[in-house]
Formats: structure tokens, sequence, C-alpha cells
């Protein structure tokens, strides 16, 4: 929960500050708590009153001092060339890439993570597909001229930069739309006077959801899974099996979901990964999920919105494991 023009060319070209900004764009984006304690990952489980979960609920708007804060330039300190170059890249790509890295774990000065990296690209001089094709970088993009960017492994190595994983940051193995959709999720539930606390999880090996939202006297409002993986729009190529490609995962992910309390939400980022879910759903022989294929035609293609599958076809089936599915960019839309 849609490419440039001149990254659809097999000719390596560098980003800089003048470079001109013309997107095309196929698809739109409809792109444990501290000390690892959940309080309530599955249904039955009792909820402790938690003095945490107890302060104001965070405002959506930015201060004027967080909204003049300009865009932190990293440096390439530590970054010498022999380094970057057994890596194949300059020390401005090393840069970017340690930028990037920073954004994901939100530490980059500046810059919230919800905010496309459009700008965190054009601070440096950069290969974009050079980086792509070294494996060292995935570009994936978004509605309104939205870029995300995500730094492999080995791009971590090159730019001796970490990606982090916790509570307040997400799933090391997470790749930055990942990150956005449950940041989107949360900042959304909070809005919500019904909701005392939301609580994005840390998936280490366990059954549990991105997200569990609860209301008042510790009642479960809703679970949520993100899917925000590859799309055919992405600017990358991947041998792997990303999140929303993984029939078993998401199909394992719905198990989940049925078995818990309150609302099932699906938030992913666009309605080419909709289409993705329900197909997986559908494909199952143990989960019984019975969908026309024709509607799952219709909502990739666009022809029908969100809110008609919803209203007309998932919310009949009465199905514990999916109560509604919905995109990013809707999301944005009910924070704006």
């Amino acid at each position: 929960m849609t490419s440039e023009d001149h990254s659809d060319s097999d000719t390596p070209e560098t980003h800089s500050h003048s470079e001109p900004e013309r997107e095309a764009y196929p698809y739109p984006e409809d792109v444990g708590p501290p000390g690892g304690y959940n309080p309530k990952p599955f249904a039955g489980t009792e909820v402790p009153d938690d003095p945490r979960f107890n302060a104001e609920k965070r405002s959506d708007k930015k201060s004027l001092s967080e909204v003049d804060l300009p865009l932190e330039v990293v440096s390439g300190v530590g970054l010498i060339r022999s380094h970057v170059s057994d890596y194949g890249i300059t020390v401005d790509e090393g840069r970017f890439m340690r930028a990037v890295v920073k954004a994901m774990n939100r530490e980059l000065e500046g810059y919230e993570l919800t905010d496309s990296m459009r700008a965190i690209r054009d601070q440096y001089e950069i290969d974009e597909r050079k980086l792509i094709d070294l494996g060292h970088l995935k570009r994936h993009t978004g509605a309104n001229g939205q870029i995300y960017y995500s730094v492999t492994s080995s791009g971590q190595k090159a730019c001796r930069t970490q990606k982090k994983q916790g509570i307040a940051v997400g799933d090391v193995g997470a790749d930055t739309p990942h990150r956005v959709g449950v940041e989107l999720a949360k900042r959304y539930y909070e809005s919500l006077d019904e909701i005392k606390f939301v609580e994005p999880t840390v998936r280490k090996g366990g059954n549990v959801a991105d997200l569990i939202v609860n209301g008042h006297n510790h009642s479960r409002y809703a679970i949520v899974e993100v899917e925000g993986g590859w799309i055919t729009a992405d600017k990358y190529e991947t041998d792997s099996k990303p999140g929303s490609n993984n029939h078993e995962s998401i199909q394992k992910d719905y198990w989940m979901l049925a078995q818990s309390e309150g609302d099932s939400v699906w938030l992913v980022r666009n309605f080419e990964i909709v289409g993705t879910v329900l197909r997986a759903l559908r494909n199952s022989d143990d989960i019984g999920f019975t969908f026309p294929l024709d509607i799952i035609k219709k909502v990739e293609n666009a022809t029908m919105n969100i809110e008609t599958l919803n209203e007309d076809h998932i919310a009949p089936l009465q199905d514990d494991g999916i109560d509604e599915i919905a995109t990013f960019k809707q999301f944005r839309n009910r924070l704006s």
C-alpha cells in the first residue's frame, strides 16, 4: 500500500538537482513494544493496564520547527575510496544509500517516513540503475509522484550503515513500503476517538500481525496485516518471492487474522496487490475462500474501486479472515 521516464531506459543515468521530474504511473498507490512484550497478540489473552499507552494521542500535524527542519545531508565519514570501490560505487552513492537507511530507521533529520524519497535522492549524484543492477538498491513506486527506496544487505555493507529492527522502526526484513504502510495505519487508528492504543509489532518468526488496534476497556478493535511488497512497476529484479507474491505467506497471515478478535484489515500498497491477496486466498484449498475471478480482474484493472469491492463483495462474505481491504492511498486520504 509508476516509474520515472528516465528509469525505464537501460542506459545508466546520474540524478542531480537539475534533473527534470517526469513520472508515469501505471498503477496508483492504492505503495513488541519495549522489551518485546506483546500485551495481546492473540484472541483470548487478557491485556493488563499498561501506563506506557496512557499518553495523549500524538498529533499528525507537524510542529513549525519540524516543518522548517532542513533535510539532513549525510556525511561520507568512513566511506574510504578503497572500500566503496570494492562494492562498485562512488562515495556520493554510499552517502545516498546511507541516507536511505537512516530514513528507514527514522533517524534522518527533516524526513518523515511516509514522504517520498525523491528529495533524498536529489541531494546526491548517483547512478540509480547501476545501484539496482549491483543488487544494492530497490526502487518502489507510488502515487502522486512518490518514490521509495530500500537498501539491500549488500548495499548496507557498501555504505557501512545497518537497517534496524524494533517496535519503533519495524521488521529488519521489511522494505520501505511495508514500513510506510504500518506507519500510515498507526497514524490513522491513533486519530480515532474510540481507540485507546495502537501497537505495531515486530515479527521474530512467530505469527504476529503487523498492527494490533485496541479500543477502550482493552477490547480488540482491529488487527491489521500490511502488504507493501513487490509490484510490476517497481524498478528492480528479484529471484525470490517477496511478501505479496508469496501465496503461502498470505494464506498463513489469513489464518492468523481469522483466529484473532476484532476486524481483520488488510492494508495493501495498490490495486495490483489487492488482486494478489484475493488470488492467494482464492487459490487455497484449505481456506475455502470463494471469490469471483472477474471481480478480482476488475480491481486489478482499476475498473472497480475499493469502496465498492468492500461494500458489495467483501462485507457480504462475513469472513473472519478479511473484513476490509484498503490501500495506502485510502489511508492517506483519511488522514488528510
